[in-house]
């Protein structure tokens, strides 16, 4: 898996340009000392049908089922391209190489909070994290989450949930590209 580091300046130029604000003050209040959900969008996610945590934070595609399910995350972490319904909640929007053409997504976003995977600049920031599931445990943790609770997290499956990207229209098999970002998101949250 290579990444161009120009194409990742790019996007994160365009964000940091999109970006009026940044929302960053309001992560400590919202999560420091709760009770934290984090909802991938893994093959289990149908299975989620109430979440027990005092705050929600959705990974991406994930976001799309809570919103079907009457749940309106607290919290939204994304690369953009599994998201395709924009409840009220506080964005934490990723810049990459490969999503510079979803930025224009931002504009359905009232309270964005940008990051990045380059030396951070301007309203810009560098949580770590690999995949949103993954950046969305960092983000809890270095915030001051009491305990984080995961639901729709299907880390060992051979199967990519459906609420993934859009465009599926049921669980399919990983590709071998998802299954290395798994395999990388697994380290991190042994790591963290």
């Amino acid at each position: 898996m290579r990444y161009s580091e120009v194409d990742d300046y790019r996007s994160a130029t365009l964000l940091n340009l999109i970006i009026v604000k940044d929302y960053e003050e309001l992560l400590p209040p919202i999560i420091k000392g709760k009770i934290v959900a984090i909802v991938g969008a893994g093959p289990s996610l149908s299975k989620v049908k109430e979440i027990d945590a005092e705050v929600v934070i959705s990974a991406d595609g994930a976001t799309n089922y809570l919103v079907e399910i009457g749940i309106t995350p607290d919290i939204v972490v994304t690369d953009l391209d599994g998201i395709s319904t924009y409840p009220p909640s506080i964005y934490v929007v990723h810049a990459h190489g490969d999503n510079y053409s979803l930025l224009w997504k931002v504009k359905h976003m009232r309270k964005v909070i940008g990051t990045c995977q380059v030396r951070p600049f301007g309203k810009l920031h560098l949580y770590g994290g690999f995949t949103d599931g993954d950046r969305a445990y960092v983000i809890a943790r270095k915030f001051g989450a009491n305990s984080i609770k995961f639901f729709g997290w299907d880390l060992e499956s051979d199967l990519t949930g459906k609420y993934s990207k859009p465009y599926l229209l049921s669980d399919t098999l990983n590709t071998k590209q998802k299954s290395i970002k798994l395999r990388v998101a697994s380290t991190i949250l042994s790591v963290f």
